[in-house]
């Protein structure tokens, strides 16, 4: 090779190696610092791309995990709650079973009954006030009738006014449905539900019947419907069951031909009569039973005949009849309003999957969904009534927390089943990205050793450029 000093090829030689040596050296160190084998792009693209959706999975999985536990938090809030029905349920029953003997003295039953009065209440306030986070643990607004089986109609002049869950609305009069009448629960469930109640574009209410509840999902209803509380050429009832007793009755039909009748027997023995005329309105349960009192004890009745307890009212030593078209009617402002339904969401960074908890659409721990609402211990009679609506309000809150406790369970499943698939989604992501620190540390010692060799090159090259000058001496 020519002796030349244009260009030291030697040590442009020693220079490039030297360059990439401090580049793989500078690669190491911040594998070496950061734990990371990957820190760009650049390192390795495929496995960057492999890491990044390896974390988003473990991500969403770590997260699912937690959602799941909060679903059974938010369960457990209700189940908790039924335990607590479940002992005023046991009480009530042992009130009922003390009220049933004939051995008590009226006093001593009014005070059975006040107290029992009292637990109705009270799990009625737990079905409406249980939340979690501000979610209603249990179904509170749903239209709970006298009966079931009553019928249901919209007066002339009232209106239903249907609201979708995308906010377009239908209202539904008494023309609507031709005479605005349905025969019972579940057929006005129907009618909601069917095509003469669907929106502007064709939006549909889901409606059910569930413990004898009306219950809506899909959007709210509200208006005013008129309920059948006695139907006409009803003769000999002894009670009268409504489905708040602050609700407006009214007598149908026309006055001296559809009256309805109260018999009764004065303080003497004699047989006599209560008048309540036809179209005659009546602003509540007890305003009913005062009316029916006052002409009954202006009639020569020895005191009260009608008591009111809850939405029941209950005669004493008489009767109710009803005319031919003389039914009396319970007229109520109502509103039934979307039941939240709240689902866990889950992923395994693929497929997503909703694990609904049914707290919310189908357990309702109210007096009227559990078929003691409007009862009473207010005699022996009345009280063996209540012990067999009580037990099975026992077995129907059994039953509701069977299925919380079901839901429990599989949410805890699933997030034993995500925690599982996020730990081992970072171990595959782990072994993508980590640091092998033992290679590391020898690829470290290497280029160290690289570089000083390389440094120790480009000087000598450097010194063999020097040799020219010799010749020119």
């Amino acid at each position: 090779m020519s002796l030349g000093v244009l260009n030291n090829i030697s040590a442009i030689y020693a220079q490039n190696n030297l360059a990439n040596t401090q580049a793989s050296l500078s690669k190491t160190l911040q594998q070496l610092s950061s734990g990371s084998r990957i820190n760009s792009g650049a390192d390795d693209a495929a496995g960057l791309s492999l890491a990044n959706g390896l974390q988003a999975s473990a991500t969403a999985l770590s997260q699912s995990a937690k959602n799941a536990s909060e679903g059974v938090d938010f369960l457990q809030v209700a189940d908790g709650a039924l335990s607590q029905v479940t002992n005023l349920l046991n009480r009530a029953v042992t009130l009922a079973t003390e009220a049933s003997n004939g051995t008590l003295n009226s006093s001593q039953q009014s005070a059975a009954n006040a107290e029992y009065q009292k637990i109705l209440g009270e799990i009625d306030s737990i079905n409406n006030n249980t939340e979690y986070n501000g979610i209603a643990s249990f179904s509170g607004s749903a239209l709970t009738p006298a009966q079931s089986t009553n019928s249901f109609a919209i007066a002339a002049g009232n209106t239903i006014t249907i609201t979708f869950s995308d906010g377009n609305t239908k209202a539904i009069t008494s023309a609507s449905t031709g005479a605005g009448a349905v025969t019972s629960l579940s057929t006005l469930a129907s009618y909601l539900s069917g095509s003469n109640a669907a929106g502007p574009n064709g939006e549909h209410l889901s409606a059910s019947v569930s413990n004898g509840q009306l219950i809506v999902t899909g959007g709210s209803v509200s208006g005013t419907i008129t309920e059948t509380a006695q139907a006409a050429g009803t003769t000999g009832k002894t009670s009268l069951t409504v489905s708040n007793a602050a609700d407006t009755l009214k007598i149908a039909g026309t006055a001296g031909t559809d009256d309805a009748t109260v018999h009764f027997t004065t303080g003497s023995g004699t047989a006599a009569t209560v008048t309540v005329a036809a179209a005659g309105s009546y602003s509540s349960l007890s305003a009913l039973a005062s009316y029916i009192n006052t002409q009954a004890i202006a009639g020569g009745a020895s005191g009260n005949i009608a008591t009111v307890s809850g939405n029941t009212l209950t005669f004493t030593n008489a009767s109710l009849d009803t005319g031919t078209a003389g039914a009396i009617n319970e007229t109520a402002n109502f509103t039934l309003t979307n039941n939240k339904s709240v689902s866990v969401f889950t992923s395994d960074g693929t497929i997503s999957s909703s694990y609904n908890n049914a707290a919310t659409d189908t357990v309702s721990t109210s007096t009227g969904a559990l078929g003691i609402s409007g009862t009473a211990l207010t005699d022996a009679t009345s009280a063996q009534v209540a012990i067999k609506a009580i037990n099975s309000a026992i077995s129907v809150v059994a039953s509701n927390r069977g299925t919380i406790g079901a839901n429990i369970n599989t949410l805890t499943a699933v997030g034993n089943v995500m925690t599982t698939q996020s730990t081992n989604t970072l171990a595959a992501m782990n072994d993508v990205t980590a640091t092998d620190y033992g290679q590391a540390t020898s690829d470290m010692s290497k280029y160290q050793i690289l570089s000083q060799t390389g440094i120790a090159a480009l000087s000598q090259a450097n010194q063999a450029q020097q040799l020219i000058t010799k010749l020119l001496q």
